[in-house]
């Protein structure tokens, strides 16, 4: 069965899902990567997720958004299988995305409380498309923005507690 895990950005899909993948001897594919290497591809430019968005926008990340879920689904179709994908924290955003994203496997909901969020954004640091000037509030109000919708979209909601990445 394909997995195909959503939530805020920090909140583990690519940990878990890496970890899920190994457990089950299956492809493990990360949609901020494979965004990366779209991106490499078609550029000749190396820049993180990040980077692409903060320099060339918001558009052309969305655009490789997209161009990475229509990849996979391509390769479901050919193949039966993706096994597990991490997407992007923006990626179930986007309302074409819902219908296929279901194409693709049952779609897991990982949740994690605001405050153990905001330690790992503290981390990482305040996405390009965040007001950092009150960042906490920002982080806030992003998962009460995004929350009901990735809520609806999922087949089932993971609440996950225990796994920092860090310490994996």
């Amino acid at each position: 069965m394909n997995i195909v895990l959503m939530g805020m950005k920090h909140c583990g899909k690519s940990t878990i899902g890496q970890i899920l993948a190994d457990r089950w001897l299956c492809p493990f594919q990360d949609v901020d990567h494979l965004i990366e290497q779209t991106h490499r591809e078609q550029t000749h430019e190396e820049l993180s997720v990040r980077d692409i968005f903060a320099r060339h926008g918001e558009q052309r990340f969305v655009d490789l958004d997209a161009q990475v879920v229509q990849m996979l689904l391509a390769q479901k179709q050919r193949t039966g299988a993706v096994g597990v994908v991490a997407l992007g924290g923006r990626t179930a955003l986007n309302p074409v995305h819902a219908h296929e994203l279901h194409q693709l496997g049952l779609c897991v909901y990982l949740t994690v409380d605001v405050e153990t969020l905001w330690q790992r954004v503290e981390r990482g640091g305040i996405p390009p498309f965040r007001d950092a000037s009150d960042a906490h509030a920002e982080r806030f109000n992003l998962g009460r923005e995004r929350g009901p919708h990735l809520d609806t979209l999922a087949g089932c909601a993971v609440a996950v507690l225990a796994v920092d990445p860090v310490r994996i």
